[in-house]
C-alpha cells in the first residue's frame, strides 16, 4: 500500500506530497524512492529536483506568484511574436512586389488568435466552472476536460470562419467575458445565490487577478479593433473585405 506525506525540508516528485510503499501488515517500508528525505543516494534526488521545479513547489507562495507571471510572459511573448512575424513577412513580401497576403499568412494568423484566445477562454472558463460542478455532475474530471476542448476548437473555428482581424478583436473580447465569469461566481456566492456550496473567502486572490486579467483582455481587444479599423489593408491584421489593394 502507498503513503503520502510531505516534508518542506526536501523536494517532492508530486505537486504537494511524496509517497512510500507500506508493508500493510507489518508496517515497514518497501519502498522510499519518491519519499522526501528519504530518497537513497544518486540519480533519484536529482530526478525529484527536476519535479520541484516544474511544478514550482519550493519557497512558497513568492516563488508560485512568480512561476505564474512567468507563465503569463511566456504567452504573451509566443502570441505577440506570432503577431510580429506574420506583419514582418507582410512587409518582405510588399518589397518583393506581393499586395496580397498568401494563403500560409492567412492560416498563420488565424491559428494564433484562435489557439492562443481559445486557451485563455477555455481556461477561463472551466475555472469558473470549478466553483459549480461539484455536486452536480458525475465525473467532473470529464467535464472539465469537455468545457475546455469545446471553447478551444470552437475558438479556432470562428478564427477560421471570421478571419484573422476580426476574430482577433472578437475573440480577445470574448476571453475577457470568460475570465470576468470566474469574479463574477464569486460575487453570486456572496450574495447567497442558493446552491453555492463554497466559500468566496478562500478565492478572492483568485478573483482579483482574474478581474485585472479580463480588464486587461477588454482593453487588448479594442487595441484590436482599432487595428482591423485603421491597419494596412493589405494586412492579415485589417479587415479580410479590404486586404488586397491595387499596386503603387
Amino acid at each position: 500500500m502507498s503513503a503520502w506525506g510531505e516534508n518542506p525540508a526536501y523536494g517532492h516528485r508530486a505537486p504537494n506530497a511524496g509517497w512510500v510503499e507500506v508493508a500493510p501488515y507489518t508496517g515497514k517500508f518497501t519502498e522510499t524512492d519518491y519519499m522526501p528525505g528519504m530518497q537513497p543516494a544518486g540519480f533519484m534526488p536529482t530526478l525529484t529536483s527536476f519535479f520541484t521545479l516544474h511544478f514550482g513547489s519550493f519557497g512558497g507562495p513568492p516563488v508560485r506568484w512568480a512561476y505564474f507571471f512567468m507563465g503569463l510572459a511566456g504567452a504573451m511573448l509566443f502570441y505577440t511574436g506570432n503577431l510580429l512575424w506574420i506583419e514582418s513577412r507582410r512587409k518582405k513580401e510588399r518589397k518583393a512586389g506581393a499586395v496580397t497576403q498568401s494563403r500560409s499568412t492567412i492560416v498563420m494568423g488565424a491559428l494564433t488568435v484562435g489557439v492562443t484566445l481559445g486557451c485563455v477562454a477555455g481556461i477561463s472558463l472551466t475555472i469558473a466552472a470549478a466553483k459549480w460542478l461539484p455536486g452536480r455532475v458525475g465525473d467532473v474530471a470529464a467535464w472539465h476536460s469537455w468545457i475546455y476542448y469545446l471553447t478551444f476548437l470552437a475558438a479556432i473555428g470562428w478564427a477560421f470562419a471570421r478571419g484573422a482581424a476580426r476574430a482577433g478583436w472578437e475573440l480577445l473580447a470574448f476571453a475577457g467575458a470568460m475570465t470576468l465569469l470566474i469574479p463574477i461566481t464569486s460575487l453570486l456566492a456572496a450574495a447567497g445565490l442558493p446552491g453555492t456550496g463554497w466559500s468566496y473567502r478562500h478565492t478572492i486572490l483568485v478573483d482579483v487577478t482574474a478581474l485585472a486579467g479580463a480588464a486587461a483582455l477588454f482593453w487588448m481587444a479594442r487595441i484590436a479593433y482599432r487595428r482591423a479599423e485603421s491597419g494596412p489593408r493589405d494586412s492579415v491584421w485589417g479587415e479580410a473585405k479590404a486586404r488586397t489593394v491595387p499596386q503603387a
